[in-house]
């Protein structure tokens, strides 16, 4: 089977996915360092007071999830390449709003729990 070249886009969309994991993976285990074992960790919280907290193995989850929805996507979208190639880039499209909003979750997690 041949391999096909990344070209300079494809390269920079892993790139950028991958920095989007890691950047939330390491932020996630600060948290987790930092946390206590039975201290539940902050998720979210707004001006009424009412906090959404967690269990810190809970955190965990952020960037798992994150990854998993984009392993669906790009399997879905390698799958409809030949026949719908706008429904393929929509799903690649969806792959790095997923990346960004896992970012911007762990990045609210760790600002909240600093």
């Amino acid at each position: 089977m041949e391999m096909k070249k990344l070209t300079l886009r494809n390269k920079l969309y892993i790139c950028f996915l991958l920095g989007c994991f890691l950047i939330s993976f390491l932020l996630d285990y600060f948290v987790f360092k930092k946390s206590a074992p039975n201290f539940p960790v902050i998720l979210r919280t707004n001006d009424f007071g009412t906090n959404f907290l967690a269990n810190r193995y809970a955190i965990w989850q952020i960037p798992i999830l994150g990854v998993i929805l984009i392993l669906i996507n790009s399997f879905l979208s390698h799958l409809l390449k030949k026949n719908k190639e706008n429904l393929s880039k929509l799903f690649l499209f969806a792959n790095i709003g997923i990346g960004i909003l896992m970012l911007l979750i762990s990045i609210q997690v760790y600002l909240l729990n600093r």
